[in-house]
């Protein structure tokens, strides 16, 4: 093998590993999103006046457990939140992925919403979106349905970023909203490891050197 050639093939192994290296440095900022401890800890509930938010073990999506919203309080919103998540690890701008798996009911003007917030330090906010820009409705109450959504963060996430479920009634007598999540995961990328740059810029300059010959 000439010595080329032997470092192409070392450039080649070398971006698999960097590109291996810099996937898995992600950031999960959500915490408890599986419902695994068995509660509904680090979770932030603002409830109705008749809703209820806990955490069940029937039939989850994975795992021993899953997180059950319900709201039968009439004209009300039932919210829960993965709140101010990320403070010191988001940047403004920044992509970032909600994933989620759903399942509910909802009669008589009933609706389920998830929302993200950036969040700025001391309260308020920078930037505010429904997430799919309108109410999930699951299709089905036994049924787990994936939730995935790509967006970007606001000009100011100084108080990091909050990740909301709103379990919402309408006006009508007998409405009701019933929202269950499993699997909730926040994610943004981070930052590249400083071995995950010197194996890129080594196969960059392996890669160089064999175009001049």
């Amino acid at each position: 093998m000439s010595i080329s050639r032997g470092i192409l093939r070392a450039s080649f192994a070398m971006l698999i590993l960097a590109g291996l290296s810099l996937d898995a440095s992600a950031v999960e900022l959500a915490i408890n999103g599986g419902f695994e401890a068995g509660d509904t800890s680090d979770w932030v509930s603002f409830p109705s006046g008749s809703s209820t938010f806990t955490a069940e073990s029937v039939s989850p999506n994975t795992g021993s457990f899953n997180g059950k919203l319900e709201n039968t309080a009439t004209g009300s919103a039932a919210v829960i939140k993965q709140a101010n998540v990320g403070v010191g690890t988001v940047t403004p701008g920044q992509d970032i992925t909600i994933n989620f798996w759903a399942r509910g009911s909802a009669e008589a003007g009933g609706v389920h919403f998830a929302e993200l917030f950036s969040e700025l330090d001391g309260g308020g906010t920078s930037k505010s979106e429904i997430l799919s820009g309108a109410p999930l409705f699951p299709p089905s109450d036994t049924t787990w349905t994936e939730y995935t959504f790509n967006t970007t963060l606001g000009p100011d996430v100084s108080g990091g970023v909050t990740l909301q479920f709103n379990a919402a009634t309408g006006a009508n007598l007998g409405s009701f909203s019933i929202l269950e999540i499993d699997d909730v995961s926040i994610s943004v990328a981070g930052i590249p490891e400083p071995t995950s740059l010197a194996l890129l810029s080594l196969a960059g300059l392996g890669l160089a050197g064999r175009r001049r010959r």
